[in-house]
């Protein structure tokens, strides 16, 4: 790994951060409804045609939009998201106290489908036609069909409701004073419905790759010769990591983009309830803030993997620094 290399990647991460701002900018002020909606919310209906014009010009709406993405551009990169139009408070000092909850969220479910995916599909493929193989193969198709909002509303009724064993939502207990337990009873369900739809497909992906490495010819080479299941076991694991890290990789945004359903439905309050939020009452800034900030996170997430996978794979070492 060479200074050259993580060059590269950062400047492509940059340019998948402007490229996304671009989009959502756009795309955000394109949608029907008065700048003034955009400020004041459902209170804009209040406010005559001169009030609506003048929060404009203050706020700098009347502008081109190419000239207002420049503006919002500029005070970006220095670190200024501006102030939400909602809450009246700077947006980093908002999404701040809720990017934390996100990513325990999401890296807890994370853990989970990695680690369950890669002992359920190692085993799966090691055992080619067995029990084991074939009920994966009908998990994952359960796994990949069954909607997030579905799984979660039958959790909350079947737990929540009808055992009373875990809270149906938010972080904690009214009065629980950030008690880690009351936070981790208040986890389960959220990370359930994330690993639940999507450890499946996870597993599935390395149990065809294990398969495929079984079949290959160094294999049938080592056990001629006598090598121990155990080191043949961990050759084949090294090589199927590399497509699943990949395939995980390419499916990283989804992870994100799940987490909005699955915060609103239990009212988690991260990084996805907030946007979902905003989205209804049109705060620009909070929103741009958060997509912003999910794409960093995202970006983090592929450098990473990235990063392992030129670990992992001798033939991407060769081609990257040119040996």
């Amino acid at each position: 790994m060479t200074v050259k290399w993580i060059g590269k990647r950062m400047m492509l991460g940059i340019l998948v951060l402007f490229i996304l701002s671009f989009l959502s900018f756009f795309i955000m002020h394109a949608s029907p409804g008065s700048s003034a909606t955009a400020y004041y919310g459902g209170n804009a209906q209040m406010l005559s045609a001169a009030e609506k014009e003048r929060i404009s010009r203050t706020f700098a709406l009347d502008r081109p939009l190419v000239v207002q993405y420049g503006a919002w551009l500029m005070e970006t990169v220095q670190g200024n998201l501006g102030m939400s139009a909602k809450e009246g408070r700077p947006v980093s000092a908002i999404l701040a106290e809720r990017v934390t909850n996100t990513l325990l969220l999401v890296g807890v479910s994370l853990f989970f489908i990695v680690t369950g995916s890669i002992l359920l599909g190692m085993e799966a493929g090691m055992k080619p036609n067995s029990l084991l193989d074939r009920g994966l193969s009908s998990f994952s198709i359960a796994s990949s069909s069954i909607p997030a909002f579905w799984l979660g509303i039958l959790f909350i009724y079947l737990f929540s409701l009808k055992l009373g064993l875990l809270p149906s939502s938010g972080m904690q207990s009214i009065g629980g004073n950030d008690d880690f337990f009351d936070k981790v009873r208040h986890l389960i369900m959220p990370a359930a419905v994330i690993v639940l739809t999507h450890v499946g497909v996870y597993a599935r992906f390395l149990q065809d790759s294990v398969k495929m490495e079984m079949r290959s010819y160094y294999v049938k080479t080592a056990r001629a010769n006598g090598v121990e299941e155990r080191e043949i076991r961990s050759g084949v694991l090294r090589n199927a990591l590399i497509p699943y890290l990949n395939y995980l990789g390419m499916t990283i945004p989804s992870f994100f983009g799940g987490s909005v359903i699955v915060e609103t439905l239990f009212s988690w309050a991260g990084l996805g309830q907030l946007m979902a939020k905003s989205v209804m009452v049109k705060d620009y800034p909070l929103l741009m803030g958060g997509i912003m900030l999910t794409g960093i996170i995202v970006v983090v997430s592929l450098f990473v993997i990235d990063v392992l996978m030129f670990i992992l794979d001798p033939k991407l070492r060769k081609r990257e620094l040119g040996v």
